[in-house]
């Protein structure tokens, strides 16, 4: 399943989670025409055993900016684009930026936990090399922002592109439900890479970030931002005469549609 859009519109513009995309975009594009990725990678990326060892502790921020390639960067953006926005608007520009980076470092800690706890587990080879390996991505910070989202926004509805074999089709789940199932197949996949199934995804990193952004919103206690009622739409009153011909629902009002005839009095239709 992959997500489209939510049919649930933000108060306000979201203008922390747009730049954090920028910014993502921005730098992915820079690397690569600066010379490659891996490059900045290296830099850049956690590495869990210089992490372990007090060194480049920095990188648990700069981690979160940095895409291995065009689709990973795309994935994670365009998750952050449709449930960032909402999460921004219940806890406010300041603290949504402070969440965010928070879940980030948060999830990179738990990746290395589980790079760990792996290597109690299976003490072979590549799982030791595991340690050596960096990581890069959004995905643990946006990981906190989905967790945040099933608990703030449980019922909001989720467009979601649907593959069955040979048939595509568009339905409509509550995010509890797609959020939900999303989180348990990191959970599983979480436990099936601590059995030394080489995997090239930072499942507990997800894991880590969504239990963040579940206990953020309950620790700080965020609350969605209430709406303001639109204001009640005002008839357009002009010099010519108005001939109601049918009442219609726009946005669960009804409005009185007039057609505006010049020269003819409202006595005369009615």
């Amino acid at each position: 399943m992959i997500p489209i859009h939510d049919e649930n519109r933000p108060s306000r513009r979201p203008i922390i989670n747009y730049a954090l995309i920028i910014v993502n975009v921005v730098l992915f594009f820079f690397f690569l025409l600066d010379g490659g990725i891996n490059a900045g990678i290296r830099l850049f990326g956690v590495v869990p055993s210089l992490i372990l060892s007090g060194d480049r502790l920095w990188t648990l921020l700069t981690s979160m900016f940095l895409h291995a390639n065009i689709m990973h960067l795309a994935g994670n953006m365009l998750y952050l684009w449709i449930f960032g926005d909402n999460v921004e608007d219940a806890f406010g520009h300041g603290r949504y930026l402070i969440f965010y980076l928070a879940g980030g470092v948060f999830a990179s800690i738990m990746h290395i936990i589980s790079a760990l706890l792996s290597i109690i587990f299976n003490p072979i080879p590549y799982v030791i090399l595991g340690l050596h390996i960096p990581c890069v991505g959004a995905s643990g910070a946006i990981s906190a922002v989905l967790g945040a989202y099933m608990l703030l926004f449980p019922g909001a509805k989720i467009r979601t592109l649907v593959f069955l074999f040979y048939f595509v089709t568009v339905i409509s789940v509550p995010a509890f439900f797609y959020l939900g199932f999303w989180f348990l197949y990191q959970i599983m996949m979480g436990f099936v890479s601590l059995l030394g199934v080489p995997s090239t995804v930072a499942f507990w990193a997800h894991i880590g970030g969504f239990l963040f952004g579940m206990f953020a919103v309950k620790a700080f206690g965020v609350r969605p931002r209430a709406r303001r009622p639109r204001p009640a739409r005002k008839p357009i009153v002009t010099p010519w005469t108005r001939t109601p011909l049918v009442d219609v629902i726009v946005e669960d009002e009804i409005v009185r549609v007039y057609a505006f005839m010049p020269g003819v009095r409202l006595s005369d239709i009615e």
